[in-house]
């Protein structure tokens, strides 16, 4: 299997776990239950996964981290499995003939009537394939709404985008980042987009200011679906969660605040010239007012809750260097012969030891051209543009020697 395909998946099934990273085994297998109910979209199409293969990726990514959750060629590849398509259909009939059976009932009557194969089918493969097949309905309310608040900071961070005023004519959006237990701004920022570029420079510095919290809720937009967050946030050992569709309700912090921002900061700007005008200004609203002021729903400022819950927890960091390393972009390519490689319409220089060789590339989500090579994983170094004039400078053909002499037309002896 090729490794960009193994990537993928890895990357789904962590985005199938990622939710409960940081939550109890009651909410785990909740979940998991929730989740197996429903289709997930892999690389090779829509399947369902089983509670007991979640909770094994569960243990994979805890024990050996994202490489865990990587697949591994299955040792009966080319062999038919035990359940084959003659019994799966025997199942179906039996539920359709027999809908009140439990699967306990069903199991001991086929077997009874040797309908499961010798050795007989295991009980927990008929309830996986019952469950698969959508043959077993369990209908819950799923409209049921609570509110919530973590015990400590870093516990839970929520993040989201506001579009603001027009700056210059062009639209100046904030993306930011709130501590549930807190209310603390962690991560803010004015620019004229919604990119995963605007994202990661704000999660980054959230990182590196307040540290790395145990789970980031969001959205499904764009900056927040995409393979690099997902990607970032599995190497940083972050349980990322998403929110239903069109439902800002359950991420009402942040909406509060998005409300507050308007009130009290956006109505009151004035002759403001660029976004970085808007940022400086921004910037002394959240730490002169917003962060000292009396919060109606903790009944403290922010900054006061924020460090008497410091003393309860331990802050896990990332240095700067780390965190530049987990939010680089990846790409793949293969070396030409005259060791250059092509990305974005540029030609680049590689050692010549990687010629014919697929090799890695990694570059900051906001500048493509600082790109670096990687070797198994290690970084080799930055390489640079291909210039022909400088190496045509350096450039210094061998002399060869050789039994022919071309001047006087004969072969040397």
């Amino acid at each position: 299997m090729e490794e960009d395909i193994r990537e993928k998946i890895a990357l789904k099934r962590y985005q199938v776990i990622s939710p409960v990273l940081a939550e109890p085994a009651r909410d785990q297998n909740e979940y998991f239950r929730q989740q197996a109910q429903r289709e997930h979209n892999f690389h090779d199409g829509p399947k369902k996964v089983t509670v007991s293969t979640m909770k094994s990726w569960l243990r994979k990514y805890r024990k050996e981290g994202f490489d865990g959750l990587k697949p591994k060629d299955r040792s009966d590849r080319g062999r038919p499995r035990k359940a084959n398509e003659q019994m799966v259909n025997i199942i179906g009939v039996k539920c359709k003939a027999y809908p009140g059976l439990t699967v306990q009932k069903l199991y001991e009557d086929l077997r009874g009537q040797s309908l499961l194969g010798e050795p007989p089918l295991h009980y927990n493969t008929i309830l996986r394939i019952i469950k698969n097949q959508g043959w077993l309905s369990e209908k819950k309310r799923v409209d049921v709404r609570k509110a919530y608040e973590v015990d400590n900071v870093n516990e839970l961070w929520i993040c989201d985008f506001l579009h603001g005023p027009l700056i210059q004519s062009r639209k100046a959006i904030l993306c930011a980042i709130i501590d549930d237990h807190s209310r603390v701004l962690t991560g803010y920022n004015f620019s004229t987009s919604e990119t995963v570029s605007s994202l990661t420079i704000v999660l980054k510095e959230a990182f590196l200011s307040y540290g790395i919290p145990k789970r980031l809720y969001v959205d499904n937009g764009a900056s927040f679906s995409s393979d690099l967050l997902a990607k970032s946030a599995a190497l940083a050992g972050i349980s990322l969660i998403h929110s239903k569709p069109f439902d800002s309700p359950s991420r009402g912090k942040v909406e509060r605040f998005f409300r507050t921002v308007r009130e009290r900061f956006l109505s009151s700007i004035r002759d403001i010239a660029s976004i970085s005008e808007l940022n400086e200004a921004f910037h002394f609203w959240i730490n002169e007012d917003y962060h000292h002021k009396l919060h109606s729903g903790i009944g403290q400022t922010p900054m006061e809750r924020y460090n008497a819950s410091l003393a309860n927890i331990d802050v896990r960091r990332l240095s700067k260097a780390e965190l530049d390393e987990i939010f680089l972009v990846r790409h793949e390519r293969v070396v030409n012969n005259d060791a250059t490689i092509s990305f974005q319409g540029y030609l680049y220089e590689v050692p010549a030891a990687y010629i014919r060789q697929k090799i890695e590339l990694r570059h900051p989500v906001d500048d493509h051209r600082e790109l670096f090579l990687y070797d198994n994983g290690i970084r080799v170094g930055k390489i640079k543009l291909l210039d022909k004039r400088e190496n045509a400078r350096t450039f210094r053909p061998r002399n060869v020697p050789t039994d022919i002499s071309f001047h006087e037309g004969r072969i040397k002896k």
